[in-house]
């Protein structure tokens, strides 16, 4: 099996055990999650700042990159758009939960293709990407799980709906392989987008949620996987 195929099934197993996480534990402290959403950050930080678009950059299309790059804020303002909307017409838990579940998939599709693109640039690289996605992932399936166990649903249900969400991201990766294999030249295009998912997902996600949190936590979580990419980056 491919390894990006591997990282991205991982990655988007993550969901389900954050979902078990929060059948065991109720409750964490801010600090905590302010920590784990500050690492997530500082991983996707780094893999685009010192890997994907250097490394895009470098392909002499600079032009391509930039619209790469603002193609993926903009189709992740439109998920979430989505979303938000969705969310504000849920009457009941379970409704808020399948809206929640919704809006992760959607995100997930442009993730798995990010690890994709960065594992046809390089193999860490496409695994440090999928490294921050899996903790990313965490926390959302532990928000899909609250409002269903709220509103009654039963954990194995709850367990196999997040395990079955998981299989979005490898589905993701796979397409994003065959678009890199077919349009060879729009890698850098490609690149730009997976960054611009990235890019999107700590600015109006990790970053701000992290914050409300606990804001000194997030900045040791954001060291911390910065320091994590930059290491990585000697091997």
């Amino acid at each position: 099996m491919d390894n990006s195929l591997i990282w991205s099934l991982l990655a988007g197993a993550c969901t389900a055990f954050g979902a078990l996480i929060l059948f065991f534990r109720k409750s964490w402290s801010n600090k905590s999650l302010a920590f784990f959403l500050g690492l997530a950050a500082g991983v996707m930080v780094a893999v685009v700042v010192f890997d994907m678009l250097p490394s895009a950059l470098v392909f002499g299309n600079v032009a391509k990159t930039c619209i790469g790059l603002a193609l993926g804020i903009l189709i992740m303002v439109f998920v979430n758009s989505l979303l938000f909307r969705a969310i504000n017409s849920a009457e009941t838990l379970i409704s808020l939960g399948y809206m929640i579940m919704l809006g992760i998939a959607l995100h997930d599709l442009p993730e798995g293709m990010a690890i994709a693109f960065g594992d046809e640039m390089k193999s860490r690289t496409g695994m440090v990407i999928a490294l921050g996605i899996g903790i990313h992932n965490i926390p959302e399936g532990m928000a899909i799980a609250a409002p269903l166990l709220m509103g009654g649903l039963k954990k194995n249900h709850i367990l196999l709906k997040t395990i079955l969400l998981g299989f979005i991201t490898p589905l993701g990766t796979i397409i994003g392989k065959y678009m890199a294999k077919v349009l060879p030249d729009l890698l850098p295009l490609m690149l730009g987008l997976a960054s611009g998912v990235m890019v999107y997902l700590v600015c109006f996600q990790l970053w701000p949620q992290a914050g409300a949190k606990n804001k000194g936590s997030r900045w040791w979580g954001l060291a911390l996987g910065t320091i994590i990419i930059l290491a990585a980056s000697f091997f």
